[in-house]
Parts: C-alpha cells; structure tokens; sequence
C-alpha cells in the first residue's frame, strides 16, 4: 500500500473517521493496530518482527535506565541487536538469496523472510537513540508499551521517515490532541505540496527517465550524461521529498507533528551545507550519533580543532556508515567515501579560506557555485544506479566523451518547477509560504494541481516507484 495509492487514501480517512469518535485512552492503540495493518500490507510477516524488535528495545531501555554498573555492556547490546538485524538482511539475507535461487526448491516460499523489511533501516536507527539517549540522560524509558511501539510503528513515517526522537516524539502521545481549521489547512496544504512533488514532477520525470541513458553510459557523450544525472537526481529529490511532505501532512491530520525533512537542498552554499537540507532528520542523527563522539575522541587527543585527522576522519567514519546504512555493498561504501572525502577537502579549505558572507559574494558567482553543487551532488549519485564497472565507464565517458551534444530537454520544465518551489518556500522562509498568496491564486493551484496530477498518472505506463531507501 503505497503513499500514492487509492488504498492508502481509504486506509487514511476510514483511520481518521474511527480515531475521532474514539475516547482518548483508545486512540493511541487504535493508532498502533492500524499502523501494524498498514505494514501488513507490504508482507504478513512485517509486524512480527517489528513487534519482536520493539519489545526487546523496550525492555533495554528500562534495564539499561535502571542499570549501575552495567550500562555500557546493555548499550552496546541494544546497539549490536539494532545494528545485527539490518546486517542480516543487508548482507547475510543477500547472500542466502543467491544460494536459495541456485538450489531450494522452496525458495519461493523462502525468500521473501530474507527480504530487508520495508522501514527496518528506520526504526532499527530509531530504536539505537532511544537506548543512547536514555544512557545519556537525555530521557528516560517510558512505561507506556503501547506508546512506545507505536513511536517506533507510526505508519506515516515507517517507511521514508522522517526519522523522529523519542523524547520529542513520546509527548505528543501522551497529550490530548486536537486539529484545530489552521493545522488542518496547513496539513492539507502539507500534502498537495507532496503531491505536486511526488506525483506531478516526480510523474513528469518519470516519464523521461526510460530515454535516460544511463543503463548505457559507453554509447553516450558527456553533457548527455550529465543532463541524465541532473534530471534523475530532482526526480530523487521530488519524489523522496514529496512522499515525506505527504505523511507529514497526513500524521498533522491525527495531531502528531513530524520533522520538516528537506530545506531547499539545491540552494546550499556546499556539501557540508547540503547535508543540513537533505534528508534532515538522518543528517541530525548521524550528526549527533556519529560525527559529534568521534569528534570528541579525536578532540581528546588533540584540543586543537585545525589538527587534520580532527578535520578528515570524523567526516569519512560518518559519511562511510550513512553509505552502509543505505545499503550494504560496494556501491554504496564508494559513495559514501566520496561524501565523506568532499566533505574533508571542505574542511581543510575552510582553514585558509574563511567562509564568506553570502550578501558579499556576486549574485552570478552563486549562480555558478549553486550549479556546480547540483552537478557534483548528481555525479554523486551515479554508483546508487550504476554497479562499479559502469560507474567508472561513467565517468570515463565524462572525461574523455565531449563529443556528443544532443541531449532531451523535455525533462527540464520538471526541474525548473522544483527549484522554483524551493526558492518561494526559501524566500518566504515558510514551506507553507503558498498560504500567503492572495486567494485567487491559492485557488487556481488548488485546482490544477489535482488535475495535473492525474493527467500525469494517466500517462504514466506505471507509477513511480519509491527508490530511496
């Protein structure tokens, strides 16, 4: 059951139609059920192990609070279990797949238990700060099993995130809630911004993504490739963004907020600046789970903060994990060894290249480093659609392929409309700031936008396919 499904649609309202006319010691459990439902939904098996996971996080959280002597021991447990699980999927259940389809008869059957779930990634990332923070004394463990598997459950955010924290998160199920005319406007707006992105933009790339040439990268020139690249990362990004938008909008509908999760990516100053705007709630918890102690081990041995082993290897430890944590092979391990190295080169620059005020620098300098961003954020992407053997056949053709000047344009309206979203939104400095319009206007978006969008649908041999992990 997809976000942009009709089944998901009748799944929401029916859920809303019944949460409303429950008393509230009910809603938070009727919550719970109809999130297992909806996971359900992808296989039968889903909520068991998520259930099984939960329990045991549960229960880790309240012995590790109670712990003297043994927290870092019931730490790293916690961690290790988190960790373990996506490793078997990841890499185990990869491999076992392959010797299934050579030998098992029943591989069929099989099979599919080896598949990583849809959303483990999250709630496995979810699960390890809960117990971190309670170490920390950051919280502690609720006694609310039901509000706590229902943190780590919430069908809006299950599979794409935003990934959310406990501690922010936990409160808001042990208040009243209530949608007063301005959040149910301001979450209804949340979600046609989502289905402008994800079903009208996300739809028009889609639909040039197939004359895209990236399957073929040898047979094609340099700006054709690099036009692919540019075009298949704004479909990424609309799609990724627009689906969070929507079950933003959809968990504000039940009074539960969700992190804002994309800022204006395109528009960053750099890499590092970039990471702040995308996939904001995963770059926080790298941040904050990852960057920040192994900053302060390296600190530890060096105060100073211009030491380069300070500089490179917090960044290419962080950037290396988010590459497995996306997926467990050899193609995402390079790609997060460039994040990770990108990110270090800015930081020894930085060092005898302050950084300079934005309002100072040529607005046709920013131009031209914003479109440079984009290309190197798009090249970035090439070993999550490319295995390694044509990745560098990619580049190859890149460097030495200039011969080639054809390339189709049609995709570019798609990616003139999502940088213009970003910078009204950026502008306005409000990603609502399309409530602001005169009411004229709000209308007639009102109007084509639902329209458009199932034009686009209708033209589509297939919908779009949820790529991001």
């Amino acid at each position: 059951m997809t976000i942009l499904s009709a089944k998901f649609l009748v799944f929401v309202l029916v859920a809303l139609a019944i949460y409303y006319i429950l008393p509230r010691r009910l809603q938070n459990l009727f919550l719970l059920i109809a999130s297992y439902y909806y996971y359900s939904t992808w296989l039968r098996w889903y909520p068991l192990l998520l259930l099984a996971q939960t329990a045991i996080v549960f229960g880790l959280g309240h012995w590790l609070y109670r712990s003297v002597k043994s927290k870092r021991v019931i730490l790293w447990l916690g961690i290790l279990f988190n960790v373990g699980i996506l490793l078997w999927f990841l890499v185990g259940g990869t491999y076992l797949k392959g010797v299934l389809e050579i030998n098992a008869s029943n591989a069929r059957t099989i099979l599919p238990l080896l598949v990583l779930p849809v959303g483990a990634s999250y709630y496995a990332l979810n699960g390890i700060s809960y117990l971190i923070d309670i170490n920390l004394k950051l919280s502690k463990p609720t006694s609310n099993f039901v509000d706590f598997a229902l943190y780590l459950a919430w069908f809006p955010k299950l599979i794409s995130g935003p990934l959310e924290r406990a501690r922010k998160f936990l409160p808001q199920l042990a208040e009243k809630r209530t949608v007063d005319n301005e959040a149910l406007a301001s979450n209804l707006t949340l979600i046609l911004v989502g289905l402008f992105r994800a079903s009208l933009l996300g739809g028009l790339l889609t639909l040039f993504l197939p004359a895209i040439p990236l399957q073929d990268p040898a047979s094609h020139g340099a700006l054709v490739l690099l036009w692919a690249l540019v075009t298949y990362m704004f479909y990424l990004y609309n799609q990724f963004a627009g689906y969070t938008d929507i079950a933003r909008g959809v968990s504000g509908l039940f009074g539960i907020q969700l992190s804002r999760n994309f800022n204006a990516p395109f528009f960053s100053k750099d890499v590092s600046d970039f990471w702040t705007r995308w996939h904001i709630s995963l770059s926080q918890w790298l941040r904050d789970y990852i960057y920040m102690p192994v900053s302060r081990a390296f600190l530890r041995k060096n105060p100073s903060r211009t030491n380069i082993p300070n500089l490179i290897v917090p960044p290419l430890v962080t950037m290396l994990i988010s590459g497995l944590w996306h997926g467990a092979d050899w193609n995402h391990l390079v790609w997060g060894a460039l994040m990770g190295l990108l990110i270090m080169f800015e930081n020894i620059r930085m060092l005898s290249r302050p950084a300079q005020a934005e309002a100072s620098i040529p607005l046709w300098r920013r131009i031209l480093s914003r479109s440079w961003l984009i290309l190197l954020m798009a090249a970035s992407t090439v070993p999550f659609v490319l295995d390694l053997k044509q990745t560098y056949v990619f580049f190859a053709r890149i460097v030495k392929g200039w011969d080639g000047v054809m390339f189709d344009l049609r995709p570019a309206a798609a990616v003139i409309l999502s940088l213009l979203v970003d910078w009204f939104q950026q502008r306005g400095k409000d990603e609502l700031v399309f409530r602001k319009w005169p009411f004229w206007a709000q209308a007639i978006l009102l109007a084509l936008i639902p329209l458009a969008v199932i034009v686009i649908t209708k033209l589509q041999s297939a919908p779009p396919v949820f790529v991001y992990p």
